[in-house]
């Protein structure tokens, strides 16, 4: 407000002509002169000058102020003089009058720079107060946007769910209607023909496990279960059971070390681990396969790995591969959906990790994933258990 209203006053002093502003403040001076000449309150009255002095510095400009401060030594000059007052020398007047001049000035330049200040202090806020409802514009449009891309993934999501979905069924009656056709007519058709239904069949079972893949895949952002503590070390036993025959018939040798609890989703935490010792039994080398996992803690997080000693991943490839539908290899001679790394990452990263691999072509791969460690909210919420079991 105090901004708006001495802008406004500047605003309309500089709008009127200068022999108008001229008049008045010679009028205002002038009545000050006269008091002054009456009452003979030389050193009292001297400082009414200012009040139009500093009205012209603050309002109009400083040479405004100056040209009243000229226009007031002189006047106050003459109420001296016309008045008789009379000094030990006659020089004495004209002394106290140059004094007076000087005290003016200095006053309209000091004046001059506070009312710099001032402008800058409210230049300043006016450039915060913009900057300040930018941010605040930026921040609404980015919150709505987040809405935005939350509601579009989960309706992304849902419709690859439903996808996935209803195309299992199709597919399925697809795969046993040409097994049945294999079965029942393979004799009577030429290798050609039998070829033809034996890529077919092949290539509906790939189809199938890019469903399974994909359904898996959504699943994880709107089928997740609530986090609670498991222990790592029997969600590695069941990832193994489930892995039962690929481990038998590549004769891959897994060990691990001591895993530890954490808070985690178990059906994901299982996924995951399932996910990335199948990928080491998948991409061995010539040598037999040797898988460990470890997990080691490290600040505020476990850092887990999964090491192999298979065919490696070129550098290249090292972020490319956690991409949804990235392969590096023939489906040929490695199966599979390229979804499966993509899965992983979209577990850690729901439980708030970062997953990497480290990896050279022939030397093998070890995948690193963390998981937060909450082990000391899991200890006070307990002990905040025990309290109120207590009382």
């Amino acid at each position: 407000m105090k901004k708006d209203f001495f802008t406004s006053i500047s605003d309309y002093l500089n709008r009127q002509s200068k022999p108008y502003f001229l008049t008045w403040g010679f009028i205002v001076v002038l009545l000050v002169g006269i008091v002054d000449y009456k009452t003979g309150q030389e050193i009292s009255f001297s400082t009414l000058y200012l009040m139009p002095i500093f009205a012209a510095a603050w309002f109009a400009s400083r040479n405004a102020g100056v040209f009243m401060s000229v226009l007031s030594s002189l006047t106050e000059f003459v109420a001296n003089s016309a008045a008789g007052r009379t000094y030990s020398h006659p020089l004495i007047t004209i002394w106290n009058s140059a004094m007076l001049f000087g005290f003016f000035v200095i006053s309209v330049f000091i004046l001059s720079i506070l009312k710099t200040q001032y402008e800058g202090k409210i230049n300043l806020i006016s450039e915060l107060r913009n900057t300040v409802e930018e941010l605040e514009r930026t921040e609404k449009e980015l919150e709505q946007k987040s809405r935005d891309l939350t509601r579009s993934n989960l309706e992304l999501e849902q419709f690859a769910y439903a996808a996935s979905h209803d195309l299992k069924e199709p597919l399925l009656a697809i795969t046993i209607d040409l097994k049945l056709l294999r079965k029942r007519h393979e004799s009577k058709l030429d290798l050609e023909a039998n070829r033809f239904i034996a890529d077919t069949i092949d290539e509906a079972s790939q189809m199938q496990t890019l469903i399974n893949d994909m359904l898996s895949y959504s699943r994880v952002g709107t089928s997740g279960k609530p986090f609670m503590q498991t222990d790592c070390t029997a969600i590695l036993k069941r990832s193994l059971s489930n892995l039962r025959i690929p481990l038998e018939q590549s004769g891959a040798v897994v060990t691990h070390d001591v895993l530890p609890e954490v808070m985690a989703d178990p059906i994901q935490l299982t996924q995951l681990l399932q996910n990335l010792i199948n990928n080491a039994i998948k991409f061995h080398s010539d040598e037999r396969s040797r898988i460990h996992i470890s997990a080691k803690r490290k600040g505020k997080e476990w850092v887990f790995s999964v090491s192999d000693n298979g065919i490696g991943i070129p550098a290249e490839y090292h972020e490319k591969i956690f991409e949804t539908f990235q392969r590096l290899h023939n489906k040929k001679e490695y199966p599979g959906s390229g979804i499966g790394l993509a899965t992983c990452k979209k577990i850690v990263e729901r439980r708030g990790g970062r997953i990497w691999v480290e990896s050279e072509p022939g030397k093998g791969s070890t995948f690193y994933f963390t998981i937060p460690d909450s082990s000391q909210e899991y200890l006070v919420s307990s002990d905040i258990s025990v309290i109120n079991s207590i009382h």
